[in-house]
């Protein structure tokens, strides 16, 4: 095993981690039975990164993974799906409008081919929290602006070509905006920091204003139980 393991020392308590042949989200299931001290894991597309709550020797970790060969196994791999809202209100920006040149029903048309599609969370980037989804037909795919928006709405769903995205925070981007949803994808008070992992399945359901206001509230009172999300 240890002929497929690639460790890079970041510091002390901090690992960066590759194994051949398995990407990180699957490496993620079965890395935790491994430590007692694993305060964190961030899954970015090629590797996995470790945060200890104390100092731990390259050779320790090393050691430590090179058991994992009987757990590490594409079946014992466990995905969720999920089912995020999305809100269309006009109080939220549209840029099918310009794409369709204001014409209701390309868009309308656009939104509920949308609807029934199934995406995969591939990896994090861009910013913490924007997770990268996989799966858009390539009839709906949207190229990215010409000139990027000085400051995107929170919570925006976006497309970006053939990938799908969710704003986590107002930022500078070029995406274009198709609608919003009131779900937080990453929470940095409180560990696991997101609650999506990538290999997870997500599809979208309208829901409106008022719908969006409540799940919204929830959310900010810390009372919305992500649970019900799952399918």
């Amino acid at each position: 095993m240890s002929n497929h393991l690639n460790i890079i020392e970041i510091s002390n308590k901090v690992y960066s981690i590759s194994i051949e042949d398995y990407l990180p989200y699957q490496i993620k299931q079965v890395v935790p039975s491994c430590f007692t001290d694993l305060e964190d894991i961030c899954v970015t597309f090629d590797r996995t990164t470790l945060f200890f709550k104390n100092d731990k020797s390259i050779e320790y970790v090393r050691q430590a993974l090179d058991d994992l060969k009987e757990y590490l196994s594409k079946e014992s791999i466990v995905f969720n799906s999920w089912e995020l809202p999305i809100c269309f209100d006009n109080s939220f920006t549209n840029d099918l409008e310009e794409v369709f040149s204001e014409n209701k029903e390309d868009i309308l048309t656009y939104r509920k081919k949308f609807l029934k599609q199934t995406f995969k969370l591939e990896f994090y980037g861009f910013l913490p929290g924007f997770g990268y989804l996989s799966g858009l037909p390539k009839n709906l795919h949207l190229p990215r602006k010409s000139s990027p928006s000085k400051a995107v709405q929170k919570g925006s769903v976006a497309i970006g070509g053939a990938q799908v995205g969710v704003y986590p925070q107002k930022s500078p981007g070029g995406w274009q905006c198709i609608g919003n949803c009131p779900i937080p994808w990453i929470n940095l008070k409180v560990s696991p920091y997101v609650f999506i992992n990538p290999g997870d399945h997500i599809r979208f359901k309208e829901i409106d204003l008022l719908q969006y206001q409540k799940i919204n509230l929830e959310v900010e009172m810390d009372v919305f139980s992500f649970e019900k999300l799952k399918l």
